[in-house]
């Protein structure tokens, strides 16, 4: 692709964040191909998008912070959990505020961030994009602190959409139930759903597991372990 389309630059960076950074957790592969990019691309909402998943993977509050402004609203590209579509800039707040330790479900910012996405879910057709903005919606209602409701989104969107009828989309929405669990102190589903992910295609990889804050409320659990040693690459 990167031979065919010339054009589209972009497709330098996303070559060493699929091959490099799932396969091995490791992003220097990825921010020396953004670096690398046109200087006139600097301000390109997709390379935004691809520095603001990655200071969140840093946890580097400042910039995250930084790169919410400069983006001005609007949505990212698809980064945002494991929805894969793009949501509101906003729910990169969200997800700040709660790896900051802080409690955000009454901010009316983030209220309102959270219904600009539940908008979006409303007037979405496909079965694909209901499913993953109803999964994402779910993972945001979670952040916020709304349990009932996420659990309840979370698993609503994998029965729309189960990896059996979508083996590209229905895994990253079975991840965010995974995620909707880890972040409402579900840990025993959280690992339930997340085990059986390490052995399914286009399912968790080590680079995501590893690195991804979704993942944070997880990690002093020893079954954490044990899943990054089996998705851990083996050359």
């Amino acid at each position: 692709m990167i031979e065919l389309r010339p054009d589209l630059p972009i497709l330098k960076v996303k070559k060493p964040l699929y091959v490099t950074f799932y396969k091995t957790g490791d992003d220097t592969a990825v921010r020396s191909a953004i670096v690398a990019l046109p200087a006139s691309m600097a301000g390109d909402r997709g390379v935004l998008s691809l520095r603001l998943k990655f200071a969140l993977v840093d946890r580097d509050g400042p910039q995250t912070q930084e790169l919410i402004e400069r983006m001005n609203g609007g949505e990212d590209e698809g980064w945002f959990a494991y929805g894969d579509h793009p949501v509101q800039v906003g729910c990169y707040s969200i997800m700040l505020a709660r790896l900051k330790g802080e409690q955000p479900g009454g901010k009316s910012n983030f209220a309102e961030t959270r219904e600009q996405l539940n908008q979006k879910f409303q007037k979405s057709s496909g079965n694909a994009e209901i499913a993953c903005l109803l999964s994402n919606l779910a993972v945001v209602d979670a952040l916020l602190g709304q349990k009932e409701a996420a659990v309840a989104e979370a698993k609503r969107a994998v029965e729309m959409l189960p990896i059996s009828k979508d083996a590209l989309e229905g895994p990253g929405i079975v991840m965010n139930l995974a995620v909707v669990y880890a972040w409402t102190d579900e840990f025993d589903r959280a690992f339930e759903t997340l085990s059986p992910l390490t052995k399914t295609p286009f399912g968790i990889f080590y680079g995501q597991l590893k690195r991804d804050p979704y993942w944070d409320p997880l990690r002093k659990d020893p079954r954490f372990e044990k899943l990054l040693a089996e998705l851990a690459p083996r050359d």
